[in-house]
């Protein structure tokens, strides 16, 4: 990012007076704070950032933003004393966007955001000058962090990932970065226990459509309730499907090419060595708003050979002669089962193995996604290894079936009785939400 003087900053948040020092970045932790970053003292619901005031004047900030409330020690810091630390870090990050004015590209959706917001980045780096958030900086916090820390200023088009937990998240961030370009990718069973169901996401993930900025909005012809979607925002719709005929952009393979039907015609496309048909739905996505900004064919052509799987997305890790599929990133009903079917054939005699930790924040689907996932897995893998308290509805439809199987409520005593059954040859998919570090097996074995 280029250097902002404090005293600029502190002009967006409201404060008349402030020193001249320069901000060199910008932080909410105190653990990664470097000198010369500006520190935002965030109350969490377990930690209360003013805590840490005397820590981050010891490692060099240039200030602090702190509550309106706050009597404690400056530690020789200039404070701005704020009504809201977060709106604030949102405000100064809204006002910087604002003012550079990039295109943005906005993506969202249950499963698939950050590999659909790096193949977008990807593609469009073939014609612009591209920045995008890291990670999966999407939430409240990390998407003003990701603006104010990960760009230049000098770019094209700005593609972030946006993420909600609650009904309002997706609406709040897309009054910080208007999206001229805005993507759905799909609608899940994620973060569903704050949700009645599959609608009232796709509803909460369709308030990406609603900023009067926001040109045209690309997403999943097969989401649940899309003819609601699509009325949501006053932009330009269109579809993206690997299935439905009716989609607007659909993509299939002939012979050593990929055809792509899109509104204003069909092109060609190299074959792309994806591991998982949803990551081609990912890629589809990505093509749709390639094309949608003026991309041609050979530009994207071009740029594909470049894309790259995220961490922890179908990795393909061999070990001792066992090819491990880590796939642990998160999971969900959809997801899991996307993995499932993406695993490759074991070696001679090898067999097919799935590590499953349980899918979290579900709330009352929790059952019965869990019950899915386990008889999707009877017809897609040889034995099953599987920990968390939710998975024991995948262990008893594995046992009533007479099928191998072993569960546990800790991941250790998984991977101990995993150690007594590998061979060289198998195939292992480790796959499970981020808070049941399922990668770990890897560590443990």
């Amino acid at each position: 990012m280029p250097n902002y003087s404090l005293r600029e900053l502190a002009s967006f948040m409201g404060f008349s007076e402030a020193p001249e020092a320069v901000v060199t970045g910008f932080a909410t932790d105190s653990r990664l704070l470097k000198p010369g970053e500006l520190y935002f003292a965030l109350r969490g619901e377990r930690v209360d950032g003013h805590v840490f005031i005397s820590e981050v004047a010891a490692k060099g900030a240039v200030g602090a933003v702190v509550d309106r409330s706050f009597l404690g020690d400056s530690c020789g810091l200039p404070l701005f004393h704020v009504e809201d630390v977060l709106k604030s870090l949102q405000q100064i990050a809204r006002t910087i966007l604002a003012v550079r004015k990039p295109l943005v590209v906005a993506v969202t959706g249950s499963v698939g955001k950050t590999t659909t917001k790096e193949f977008i980045a990807g593609l469009l780096r073939s014609k612009f000058i591209v920045a995008n958030s890291p990670g999966n900086s999407n939430s409240q916090v990390g998407l003003p962090l990701a603006i104010l820390n990960h760009t230049e200023g000098r770019e094209d088009v700005l593609v972030l990932e946006m993420g909600m937990t609650n009904k309002g998240d997706i609406a709040g961030l897309v009054q910080i970065a208007p999206p001229h370009v805005a993507v759905i990718t799909t609608t899940a069973l994620v973060h569903a226990c704050n949700f009645e169901g599959l609608e009232e996401i796709g509803r909460t993930k369709a308030e990406i459509f609603s900023h009067p900025q926001t040109q045209v909005g690309i997403l999943d012809r097969g989401i649940v309730n899309f003819d609601e979607l699509i009325g949501i925002g006053n932009c330009r719709k269109l579809s993206f499907s690997l299935e439905r005929p009716d989609a607007d952009f659909r993509m299939w393979h002939s012979d050593k090419k990929m055809i792509v039907v899109t509104p204003e015609g069909s092109g060609e496309l190299n074959l792309l060595q994806l591991h998982g048909l949803h990551n081609r739905h990912n890629f589809l996505a990505a093509v749709a708003v390639a094309r949608t900004l003026g991309l041609e064919w050979e530009d994207i052509n071009r740029a594909m050979p470049l894309l790259l799987l995220p961490e922890r997305r179908l990795q393909m890790v061999e070990k001792d002669g066992v090819l491990f599929v880590n796939d642990s990133y998160n999971a969900c009903e959809v997801s899991v089962k996307a993995a499932l079917n993406s695993l490759p054939e074991p070696g001679q005699g090898g067999k097919k193995i799935a590590v499953l930790g349980g899918m979290v924040e579900l709330g009352k689907f929790s059952l019965g996604c869990h019950q899915a996932v386990g008889q999707y897995a009877l017809d897609c893998v040889d034995s099953l290894f599987c920990f968390g308290s939710d998975c024991k509805a995948m262990r008893d439809i594995w046992a009533a079936a007479g099928r191998p199987v072993v569960w546990a409520e800790e991941r250790i005593e998984v991977v101990r009785k995993l150690r007594e059954v590998l061979s060289a040859g198998d195939v292992v998919l480790l796959k499970g939400s981020r808070a049941k570090e399922t990668w770990k097996v890897l560590e443990e074995l």
